[in-house]
């Protein structure tokens, strides 16, 4: 038996499962978007999570 820390069976992250730790949001096109105030406490009272707010920055895909 391995020890756990040797593991290589990782499981892919998702960013719903990412919590937010700062002030702001990394999105998935590697560009950084500044969380409002009111993002922030809603965040924090569990109102939103960092896949609606990936949703509402995410860029319209031109033809």
């Amino acid at each position: 038996m391995r020890p756990p820390f040797l593991s290589t069976d990782f499981q892919e992250s998702r960013i719903e499962d990412e919590p937010i730790l700062g002030t702001v949001l990394r999105l998935s096109d590697g560009r950084i978007q500044t969380l409002t105030w009111w993002e922030r406490m809603l965040v924090t009272l569990r109102l939103t999570d960092a896949k609606a707010l990936e949703a509402r920055y995410a860029r319209p895909v031109s033809a």
